[in-house]
């Protein structure tokens, strides 16, 4: 059963939004969690991998804009597709708990997210992903919007992950880029050919 747990370990070590507040430059926020795998993908097979995820978020960035206290649960579904499976399609639902710092307390919402992950090279992927939420949630306002960025993994427990989001509703943050730093565990080694899937 440990090798369906991985912990995970997240910091945004640089972020910048933009919105009609103005811009807002600095360090972002800590996340901290893991993630159970309970239907484990089968490459052969038309069923999706399930998982779900839980992440708690720390107060820790620079900037009050970029700043957010809170936990969310995720529930995760993702298959690989083509040659090797080099294309994963990902779809994520989530409960969000946010803005706890705030002297009014913790306010509730939910984020639902579609994603294609490209397997450039072993250990580098490519992202794209459309998500929305109606929450201030992960330094972002409530709204819609497109994602594209990059992960790429030096080991089994440490990545370097970047991008940039564009707002695409009345009221979201226009542009954000972000470059961040991931750690992440399994607390029983898996074999090299299953470390992509669930």
């Amino acid at each position: 059963p440990l090798q369906r747990l991985r912990l995970d370990f997240g910091w945004s070590a640089f972020s910048h939004q933009e919105s009609d507040d103005g811009a807002a430059n600095g360090v972002g926020t800590i996340q901290v969690g893991g993630k159970v795998v309970l239907l484990k993908e089968d490459y052969h097979r038309a069923a999706p991998g399930i998982a779900v995820q839980y992440e708690a978020e720390f107060p820790t960035a620079s900037h009050r804009v970029l700043q957010n206290f809170g936990q969310q649960f995720i529930l995760l579904l993702n298959h690989h597709y083509g040659r090797n499976g080099v294309l994963d399609v990902i779809v994520n639902a989530s409960l969000v708990q946010y803005d706890c710092q705030t002297p009014q307390g913790c306010s509730y919402g939910g984020q639902q997210s579609f994603a294609l992950s490209y397997h450039l090279q072993k250990h580098t992927r490519l992202y794209a992903e459309v998500f929305g939420q109606n929450n201030f949630q992960s330094n972002t306002p409530p709204g819609t919007y497109a994602f594209g960025g990059f992960y790429h993994q030096f080991s089994d427990s440490f990545g370097l992950s970047g991008g940039m989001r564009f707002g695409l509703t009345d009221h979201s943050a226009r542009v954000g880029p972000t470059i961040g730093l991931v750690f992440g565990r399994r607390l029983h080694p898996t074999p090299a050919s299953q470390r992509s899937r669930l």
